[in-house]
C-alpha cells in the first residue's frame, strides 16, 4: 500500500496515449455491448417484419429472399449477458423481457427460416397465404415486444451510458411501430428493405488506462487501479464503501480530477460513468 501511495505521489515523467483496451466484456462494457446488439436485432426483426407486410400485400412470397441476411443471430454478448444480467440491478419486469425476447426470437426464426429458404426458389413448393400471414404475425408481435423493450429500456442507458444512445431508442421506436402497423413503405418493388440508420451504431471505443489512481466520495477515500476508459466511463479496480449512483471524483497520477458517477461494482471493480464525456482529442482517448 505504501508502494502504491508512493507511486500516485509520483509526477508522471512521460504522457503517452494509452493503447485499445483488450479487457473482457464486463461492466458497463457489456451493458453497452448488449445495447448495442439488441438494438440491431430489433432493427433486424423490424425490417424482417416489413418484408413480411409487403409479401402479403402484394401476394409474392419471392420477396422473402431479402430477409436471408436479415435473420439475427444470437452473439457471445448475448449469452455473457444472460448469464449475469442480475449485476445491473435492471428493474425485474425489464430484465426478464430482454432475457425473454430472445427466446421467442429463437421460436420466430424456427418458423420463418424454412420459408425464407425455399422463396424464390422455382422448385419449391408454393407458401400457403394463410400460413405467411400466421408467421408474420408472430414477427410483428416480436417487433412490438422489441419496441417496448427498446423504450424501456432507454432511461436505463440514458443515466449508465451518458445519453449516448437515446436517439437509438426513438429511431427504433418509429421503425417498429411502422412494422407493427403492417407498413411495407420500407420495401421496394424489388423486395429490399431499407433499413433506417441508428445514430449510434458501434460501441464507444475503449482504451488501457492502467495507473493507480485515488477515488474520493461522501465519507472516505481509496487508492484503486485505474484499468481503462472511454469517453463516458471509466473502469477502476477498488473497494470502496459506495453503492450504485453514488457520485465519486477519481484522481488520476498526473494530478488529473474527474467527477463520476458509480455505474455498476461487482467483485471488486467498479465501473463509473463520467460527469463530463471526453472530448475526441482528449490525450485519455486519443493516439
Amino acid at each position: 500500500m505504501i508502494g502504491a501511495l508512493r507511486k500516485f505521489s509520483e509526477p508522471a515523467k512521460t504522457w503517452r496515449a494509452p493503447i485499445s483496451s483488450s479487457e473482457p466484456l464486463m461492466g458497463n462494457a457489456l451493458f453497452e455491448a448488449l445495447v448495442c446488439e439488441f438494438h440491431w436485432t430489433a432493427l433486424q426483426v423490424g425490417a424482417i417484419s416489413c418484408c413480411m407486410n409487403a409479401s402479403l400485400a402484394s401476394r409474392r412470397s419471392w420477396m422473402l429472399r431479402a430477409c436471408s441476411n436479415l435473420v439475427p443471430v444470437e452473439s457471445p454478448v448475448v449469452k455473457a449477458w444472460l448469464r449475469s444480467s442480475q449485476a445491473f440491478e435492471l428493474p425485474t419486469e425489464l430484465a426478464s423481457a430482454v432475457r425473454r425476447i430472445h427466446l421467442d426470437l429463437i421460436d420466430a426464426k424456427a418458423l420463418a427460416l424454412p420459408l425464407i429458404r425455399s422463396a424464390g426458389v422455382l422448385t419449391a413448393p408454393k407458401i400457403p397465404y394463410a400460413k405467411l400471414e400466421q408467421i408474420a404475425a408472430v414477427w410483428r408481435k416480436l417487433a412490438e415486444d422489441c419496441r417496448d423493450i427498446a423504450l424501456e429500456l432507454e432511461p436505463q442507458t440514458r443515466w449508465r451510458l451518458a445519453g449516448a444512445y437515446t436517439e437509438n431508442a426513438f429511431v427504433l421506436g418509429k421503425f417498429l411501430k411502422d412494422a407493427i402497423s403492417g407498413s411495407r413503405a420500407y420495401v421496394n418493388h424489388y423486395g429490399e428493405v431499407a433499413m433506417p440508420i441508428l445514430p449510434q451504431r458501434r460501441r464507444i471505443p475503449r482504451f488501457a488506462l492502467r495507473q493507480p489512481c485515488k477515488i474520493s466520495w461522501e465519507n472516505g477515500s481509496a487508492i484503486a487501479f485505474a484499468r481503462d476508459i472511454s469517453k463516458i466511463d471509466l473502469r477502476l479496480n477498488c473497494e470502496g464503501a459506495f453503492r450504485l449512483k453514488d457520485p465519486i471524483t477519481v484522481a488520476l497520477r498526473n494530478g488529473r480530477m474527474m467527477r463520476a458517477l458509480v455505474v455498476w461494482r461487482q467483485a471488486g471493480t467498479t465501473d463509473v460513468r463520467l460527469e463530463t464525456p471526453l472530448e475526441g482529442n482528449d490525450i485519455l482517448i486519443s493516439g
